[in-house]
């Protein structure tokens, strides 16, 4: 994935990886992060307790596909946005959105096209030992460019990429917040997405261990969403 989104083709089998025990985060050249990537000697150290956030995990294979640590707004936030995490220091690092002139069209969420997709397409712990991936998309119809209004949220950003998925027995809900202003902006037939990355489990974590069955999902951005959808999770049909 990591691959395809960058254009980058590389030996990424001898990376060694490295886990720091039993922390979500720890210290790396002043500033408090999940993981980073060393050019010295192509390693990836990762927080054990982040080590399956597969956008984190993609963000430092992004950096060795690329050969250096510096973070630029059309690896990070357009050819692979979506698919690797991009936030704090990442954000702050990255050159600032363009300005978009007043010329550009203003549509809402509702005019895009949003839908939702899993891969692989029937998930099994015999494929990737159970590990999946829920790609939330948005698509820009029109043939020029837009900005997509997204309703304001109080303190925080707007609301962005969204996804809930309902199983009858287990159910989930999260929303990511448009950080970076670029994520509104859609060249003509463009298409955005939110990868979130879950793994088949005998029970439900709350977060991304979800149990085997058929479960009823969309997509969303902003206060729009995709139809629902139905998908089978580790079972026959």
């Amino acid at each position: 994935m990591t691959e395809s989104c960058s254009g980058r083709t590389g030996p990424l089998s001898e990376i060694d990886w490295y886990v720091v025990p039993g922390v979500p985060q720890f210290e790396h050249k002043g500033r408090a992060v999940s993981g980073y990537w060393s050019s010295r000697d192509d390693r990836v150290v990762l927080a054990e307790q982040a080590m399956l956030d597969g956008g984190l995990v993609r963000h430092e294979m992004l950096h060795a596909l690329l050969g250096h640590a510096e973070h630029t707004r059309d690896a990070f936030l357009e050819r692979c946005g979506g698919s690797v995490v991009c936030l704090t220091g990442c954000l702050q690092d990255v050159e600032s959105a363009p300005v978009s002139g007043p010329t550009i069209v203003r549509v809402t969420p509702g005019e895009m096209h949003i839908d939702v997709v899993v891969e692989p397409a029937q998930p099994q712990r015999s494929i990737d030992e159970g590990h999946f991936r829920l790609m939330v998309t948005v698509t820009n119809p029109r043939a020029d460019s837009v900005i997509v209004l997204l309703p304001s949220s109080g303190d925080a950003p707007p609301a962005s990429f969204s996804f809930l998925l309902n199983s009858g027995r287990t159910g989930l809900w999260f929303t990511e917040h448009a950080w970076d202003a670029g994520v509104t902006v859609f060249a003509p037939g463009a298409t955005r997405r939110a990868v979130f990355d879950f793994q088949l489990a005998d029970r439900f974590d709350g977060i991304r261990a979800l149990p085997e069955g058929v479960y009823e999902v969309k997509g969303g951005f902003g206060p729009a969403s995709s139809i629902m959808r139905s998908f089978v999770f580790g079972q026959s049909r």
